[in-house]
């Protein structure tokens, strides 16, 4: 490997892709040729949804951790419950290494038909992080659909009315954006391949 290309692998922005539950890597592996094209050097993170050999905790630790190792500017795009984990591991993140956080059709909130103790645990946790988020210098959009039968648009907006500050002033760099999609399924598939741009172009933009 040359020197000039060591450079631009170094300098190339690190984006980390998080399935939801059903932890389906190879499909999320398929489409990182696209991100690697919009200039990222895509990574996929299983979360492990459904492992029943580690707890809620050592899962997002494992991910903070991974965050940790990397070297660079890290953005992460969160699928589903994946989007949950992702901003657990935003408010953990000290060194704001994290430059820029979408989800798509993220369940914020906990509805018994998940089926998942992992991940309600998750959204319990993202509760408590929340209030925290106010002093994070990142920009966060959540994308939805209003025809996901899954996750709801009420379930999967996240915008600056759910934190506020103590002095109830709202912080700009938490909003949602819908996507002409329908399905759960085809949302995050439409959200990474047919709409990548358009979330990309978010993710990079300054915090207002």
């Amino acid at each position: 490997m040359q020197i000039r290309d060591i450079f631009i692998l170094v300098n190339t922005p690190n984006l980390i892709l998080i399935p939801g539950l059903g932890d389906r890597k190879w499909l999320y592996q398929l489409v990182c040729p696209l991100w690697r094209a919009r200039g990222f050097r895509p990574h996929v993170f299983t979360f492990g949804w459904e492992d029943p050999t580690s707890n809620y905790h050592d899962k997002q630790n494992r991910l903070n951790n991974y965050i940790r190792d990397l070297n660079g500017d890290i953005y992460i795009i969160g699928a589903s419950a994946g989007g949950v984990a992702v901003l657990n591991a935003l408010a953990m993140d000290n060194n704001d290494r994290i430059k820029g956080v979408a989800t798509i059709a993220t369940p914020y909130v906990y509805r018994q038909r998940l089926k998942n103790d992992t991940l309600a645990r998750a959204i319990s946790e993202l509760a408590s992080n929340l209030p925290g988020m106010q002093a994070k210098f990142t920009r966060i959009t959540s994308f939805y659909s209003t025809r996901d039968q899954v996750v709801p648009p009420t379930d999967s907006r996240l915008n600056n009315r759910c934190i506020k500050q103590s002095n109830n002033s709202k912080f700009a760099n938490i909003n949602y954006q819908q996507l002409p999609t329908f399905g759960h399924g085809l949302t995050i598939a439409a959200g990474l391949i047919v709409f990548g741009g358009r979330i990309s172009a978010n993710l990079t933009s300054p915090p207002q």
